[in-house]
């Protein structure tokens, strides 16, 4: 039975850990979006000022911990193995559930995930105990289900509506025109803004162990007293710093915010992590203590609330559960590099600047957008003209002057939309835990974000569709996160039912391998979109020589991409090997998606060029066209040969694998000739490499004929012929759009003047 007892810790310490990091690696978003999209301070900095927060909101997480008690499901009336079961079921699959949302860099609900793992692992209890009799209603708290789920629901649209107001009312007072001014409001706003995040803290963070229920009791001195003690004191330092040492004060709410979100997040967050695991254990001692206890029929009333508060600070387990849960933390905010995907993911969606879009347009939100734009023409045509144009005035857009930036980081969005956003989700956060009303810190704080973002105008005309496209796709992923936390842990409990303890040892290795399978796959996503999305910085195109030098360096780099893609497709071909194809196939798309971005961010900065530059610009634009081109080429090439591999049609016949070795060689030799020649502004070898192009031209042609007199021969299959046509057409098109690349090249380098000598 030691043995087992052992085993069984050793497995809920482990799952605690992989728990807390993926768990950590997306809801962290909810206090790093802000500070991130404002760059309210270097990256460090907010992540160690998060660090500090998580490290004291730890040790005022015990009075969360019943959630994972009695919120979803009655543990009196389960004996010790089938809690242990369910706790281990909900934690498997949440870990593979959620880890699944981080490495797509999608934010979601990890209080869902737990709500509703609770519920299918205590339904496969239920289903194990045939011929029991046991009700439903005895083992689940479906009041507490239903409740948290209307709260949830409700949220998402009071956390929009209220931030799209805040936001716009704000904007109105400040406008974006803000910088050096209005210090006197700012500091009474700011001072407001620290007080109720401080009242958010108290209340959410550390009220559930140290402060009783009702509000009106913060402390003894009296709530109010507190709070305006606070008021006045934030108000004092905030004026004096703005007028002494001309401090940014909206700067200073959104790091103190960032603080007092996560504390408040360890405080509140950490049961949807280490909840089930210490629940587990803390049973696990008692039933080590208790003499003569059967380890199939031992109950769980004991788990109370008042037995925490009674052996909070004194019980060891949870110490050093909290001490270590801490210290994992601080190190998935500096180490995950999901973490970041999904917080780049959110602030993207609330970029004030449009650029490369993530998401597709879907009827849906195009059908939305077309109405809004109904419904905001019409409103505007009854405003009286006097208040329009107000309105518009405080909605201008700053110049490029005039916007912050720390360092050359350019931001997302300023930092008062970044204090909007902490205030009003503090809010609602905190009158949800006053009303006793259960909500999603993840479902607010992002619909907050959304909803500033939106009445900020940085949903304009031409990204509207894609970032509501975006909105309605992570919302529509939080309600699959519940549908599959419910399946995968009905499931999972259900096996570790039947199968005991070694079906839990094969899912936690298996578990354990997909996380290391899914981070060697994100790395090589974020490896991918690190080279391949590469954008124009706006300040740097403001010289001629960056678009002499390195805007010719970065199109050489992908014709050099060109080339190994083109390789790898036609290899595969030879080889019959789909799973090369395959990657190329993915090469080639993002190649496809990042000309695209490039050619766009090109033209936004278009007019920062000067105007010698913008004269020639347009033979810059025709090389990325026929590089677009290219790269078009091979996206079309690609299809086809997959489907013929995949499908396990019959390969290339021996002299069709000899020409079109011989295609890949001299093809391959000549995209490297032209770079190599561009590189060295050998601009006098045009013809030689239009002679090179000929010879290659009537090569493929002579390949073509060849092919023909096989097929009237009898030789080869109707397919394969196919295949290997289509291959000598696109490789035509590969020359001369190659050609046509370093021609345009050529002529842009020539007819630029050259950048003058500082």
């Amino acid at each position: 039975m030691s043995l087992l007892l052992g085993l069984v810790v050793f497995l809920l310490v482990l799952l605690a850990a992989y728990h807390l990091v993926v768990g950590v690696s997306n809801d962290a978003v909810n206090f790093l979006n802000s500070a991130m999209g404002s760059k309210a301070a270097k990256r460090k900095t907010i992540l160690w000022v998060s660090s500090v927060g998580l490290l004291v909101g730890v040790f005022f997480s015990g009075g969360m911990m019943e959630v994972a008690r009695s919120g979803v499901i009655h543990p009196e009336h389960f004996m010790l193995h089938e809690l242990l079961i369910i706790f281990v079921g909900v934690i498997l699959a949440n870990i593979l559930l959620i880890d699944a949302y981080n490495t797509i860099g999608f934010p979601t609900s990890t209080t869902l995930a737990l709500v509703f793992g609770l519920l299918g692992g205590a339904l496969a209890i239920m289903l194990g105990r045939s011929g029991t009799g046991d009700h439903y209603a005895r083992l689940i708290n479906a009041d507490g289900i239903f409740l948290i789920f209307a709260g949830i629901l409700i949220s998402i649209f009071l956390a929009f509506l209220l931030g799209a107001a805040a936001q716009f009312f704000t904007r109105l007072v400040f406008s974006f025109r803000h910088t050096g001014r209005y210090r006197l409001l700012f500091a009474l706003f700011g001072a407001l803004a620290i007080t109720t995040l401080l009242f958010m803290v108290l209340k959410k963070g550390m009220g559930g162990i140290f402060f009783e229920e009702n509000f009106m009791s913060i402390g003894a001195l009296g709530s109010w007293t507190v709070l305006g003690a606070s008021f006045v004191v934030a108000f004092s330092l905030l004026y004096g710093l703005a007028m002494l040492f001309h401090l940014d004060i909206p700067r200073l709410v959104v790091i103190f915010g960032t603080f007092a979100l996560a504390l408040s997040f360890a405080a509140n967050d950490l049961v949807n992590f280490i909840g089930l695991p210490l629940t587990g254990i803390e049973s696990l001692k008692v039933f080590s203590k208790t003499p003569e206890a059967v380890y199939d029929a031992f109950p769980l009333t004991f788990l109370t609330k008042d037995w925490i508060r009674a052996h909070y600070f004194t019980d060891w387990v949870y110490m050093s559960f909290f001490a270590a849960a801490a210290l994992v933390m601080i190190l998935t905010l500096f180490r995950s590099r999901k973490l970041q995907s999904v917080t780049e993911t959110e602030v993207y969606l609330g970029r004030q600047t449009a650029g490369r879009e993530h998401f597709e347009p879907s009827p849906l939100s195009r059908k939305m957008v077309r109405s809004f734009l109904n419904m905001y023409e019409k409103t505007t045509a009854r405003l009286p003209r006097g208040v329009h144009h107000f309105v518009a005035s405080r909605f201008e857009a700053p110049l490029a002057t005039e916007r912050p930036t720390l360092g050359n980081e350019v931001t997302s969005f300023d930092t008062v939309r970044a204090s909007v956003n902490l205030v009003i989700a503090s809010l609602l956060i905190s009158l949800g835990t006053y009303l006793r009303f259960p909500l999603s810190t993840t479902f607010v704080v992002f619909m907050v974000a959304m909803g500033t973002s939106f009445a900020d105008q940085a949903w304009g005309r031409e990204s509207a569709v894609y970032r509501l496209a975006g909105v309605l796709s992570i919302l529509g992923g939080w309600f699959i996160t519940a549908c599959a936390a419910f399946l995968g842990a009905f499931v999972f409990s259900l096996a570790l039912f039947y199968g005991g303890w070694p079906v839990a040892v094969v899912l936690t290795a298996a578990v354990v391998v997909v996380i290391w399978r899914t981070g060697r796959y994100h790395r090589e996503k974020v490896r991918r979109d690190k080279l391949s999305h590469e954008s124009f910085r706006h300040e740097k195109m403001e010289g001629i020589g960056w678009l002499r030098e390195t805007g010719r360096e970065k199109i050489r780099r992908q014709l050099l991409e060109i080339s190994k893609i083109y390789f790898m497709l036609i290899n595969g071909l030879i080889k019959e090997d789909h799973r090369q194809v395959r990657e190329a196939m993915d090469k080639s798309g993002d190649l496809q998606k990042a000309l695209k971005s490039y050619k766009t961010e090109l033209f936004r900065a278009y007019s920062k060029l000067p105007a010698e530059v913008q004269d020639t610009g347009h033979l810059f634009v025709q090389a990325l066209d026929y590089l677009s081109e290219l790269a078009n080429t091979l996206v079309i090439i690609g299809p086809p040969i997959f489907r013929h591999l995949d499908n396990q049609h019959r390969g290339l016949t021996p002299a069709q694998q000899q020409d079109l070795n011989t295609v890949l060689e001299e093809l391959s030799a000549f995209i490297h000739f032209l770079v190599h020649y561009e590189k060295e502004k050998r601009f006098d070898a045009l013809g030689e490499l239009k002679n090179k192009q000929s010879t290659l031209m009537q090569l493929l042609e002579d390949f073509r004929l060849d092919q023909i007199r096989r097929i009237r021969d009898g030789e080869g299959r109707t397919r394969v012929n196919v295949i290997y046509m289509e291959v000598l057409g696109e490789s035509k098109n590969i020359l001369l759009y190659g050609y046509n690349v370093f021609q345009s090249l050529r002529d842009f380098y020539l007819q630029t003047p050259a950048a003058p000598r500082t």
